[in-house]
């Protein structure tokens, strides 16, 4: 006869707690997996950051960092700038950046849209338009200072502001020479160990202040730092001094470059072969080239990164120049040595494309010109010149000339002034001029002047004091 099992005798088929939760995550998951696959684009690329916000310089980039790798191509033209604004995009991993083709208005409002329409490289779309929105700030001005003392430091102030100077830089040693990125974020620097007698390249960030070096010369002098348009690398002079190699002296100028993308920064000559020498280093605006000049040929050597080609240009002045924004060209210095007169500097514009050299537009026979400085829209220079005629200058006034045309602006025509280093602004409305008087206003020679800071509208042609006893100024967008 046949039995049926008691309950004793039945297996026991209850989950233990571990395998319910591993069950019930598994349940989970699965959903999870169905639902996406129901909602499929519904869900739309996410974005993970924006910038600039609030207050921006005028040069800043606009940055939209996606959280997904995405399809570059789809993004293109799907940013826009409100007022309207013409730029290039880029990117850097995930994050697409707009660079505005010209600087931003200080003051101004801006509207950044990203359009719907881009896909990620999984297929998800960007859904819907998506708007943020800065405003940008005025510019400011930074300098080295005090002229008469020692130690040197870097000092910013805000134009037409009283009582805004603050100093940057707490360098026991000093500061050799600086330079400002060109979004205006950071300030590459030369410091001064006064220990060792060497020099070696610090990035201060100006938003966070935190202070980054980036070169080891140990036994060097690492000096006159120049940023690539990008930021990312950066051009320097360095002297090594060999003290531990015996026979054997300090070393000639040669010209290294800064990666600053790698952590920490990788820096190399800029030429393998040591038997190239140079120094004042300049880049064009596209970074696609770059400008030294090499005492030992009497040349402005000019290397193009592109083709990994160069060509030389003879000079006797001593610099390399200044190279165009769209790198197609140089206007250097030439000096005219004759007999019983004194002697005069002109300029002339090197065609590196077809290597002809010419005249600069609007040289005078009755002026020495000096140093030009290009505009950040290439149409004009602004060049440093004394007058040889009847209007005789003791110190140098500006003048600024039309590439096209050659037509001459007389910018400034004060005997008792004369005007130093200067540079444009990233919109090209103004200058920002190292000046020293050279005579009182009783007409005096006024040996007590210190140089000083102003700034140049070129519109309404009026200058504007900023601060005293202060050298090499710089615009900080």
């Amino acid at each position: 006869m046949t039995s049926l099992a008691t309950p004793s005798n039945r297996r026991k088929t209850t989950l233990r707690p571990i395998d319910r939760a591993v069950a019930l995550s598994s349940l989970a998951l699965l959903l999870l997996v169905g639902v996406t696959l129901l909602m499929g684009d519904r869900v739309g690329v996410t974005l993970e950051r924006v910038s600039p916000l609030g207050v921006a310089r005028a040069t800043a980039p606009i940055k939209i960092q996606f959280g997904e790798a995405m399809q570059r191509d789809s993004l293109q033209g799907l940013v826009t700038l409100s007022p309207a604004v013409e730029g290039t995009q880029n990117w850097s991993g995930n994050t697409l950046i707009f660079q505005p083709a010209r600087a931003l208005e200080p003051g101004s409002d801006y509207t950044v849209t990203l359009e719907a329409g881009g896909r990620s490289e999984s297929g998800r779309a960007i859904l819907s338009d998506y708007q943020f929105s800065f405003s940008v700030r005025r510019p400011e001005v930074a300098y080295l200072a005090p002229a008469d003392g020692v130690p040197i430091n870097i000092w910013i102030a805000t134009p037409g502001v009283e009582g805004s100077e603050r100093q940057l830089t707490q360098s026991p040693g000093g500061i050799f020479d600086y330079a400002v990125s060109p979004d205006g974020q950071y300030i590459a620097f030369s410091e001064t160990n006064t220990a060792t007698n060497t020099e070696d390249i610090k990035i201060v960030d100006l938003e966070t202040g935190g202070l980054r070096q980036v070169t080891n010369c140990a036994d060097s002098s690492c000096t006159n730092p120049v940023w690539r348009p990008d930021g990312q690398v950066i051009a320097y002079e360095r002297v090594d001094y060999n003290t531990g190699i015996e026979g054997v002296g300090i070393s000639p100028t040669r010209v290294w470059l800064i990666d600053l993308r790698p952590e920490p920064a990788v820096t190399t000559p800029l030429f393998p072969d040591t038997q190239i020498l140079g120094y004042n280093p300049q880049w064009s605006g596209d970074g696609r080239r770059i400008a030294i000049f090499d005492r030992g040929s009497a040349s402005i050597l000019v290397y193009d990164f592109g083709d990994d080609s160069g060509l030389s240009i003879p000079t006797r002045a001593g610099t390399s120049g200044a190279l165009a924004p769209d790198g197609t060209s140089l206007i250097f210095p030439e000096v005219v040595l004759q007999e019983g007169q004194e002697a005069r500097t002109f300029l002339q514009v090197a065609d590196l494309t077809s290597n002809a050299v010419n005249l600069l537009p609007g040289t005078s026979d009755n002026a020495s010109d000096e140093e030009a400085r290009w505009s950040p829209d290439g149409m004009s220079v602004i060049v440093r010149r004394r007058y040889l005629d009847e209007r005789y200058t003791r110190g140098h006034q500006l003048a600024q000339i039309d590439i096209a045309t050659g037509a001459v602006r007389e910018l400034t025509d004060d005997p008792r002034f004369s005007n130093g280093f200067f540079s444009w602004d990233a919109t090209g409305e103004q200058l920002v001029v190292q000046r020293l008087s050279l005579f009182d206003d009783q007409g005096q020679p006024d040996n007590l002047a210190r140089p000083q800071v102003w700034t140049y509208d070129l519109e309404t042609g009026e200058y504007m004091f900023v601060v005293n006893n202060a050298f090499y100024p710089r615009w900080v967008p």
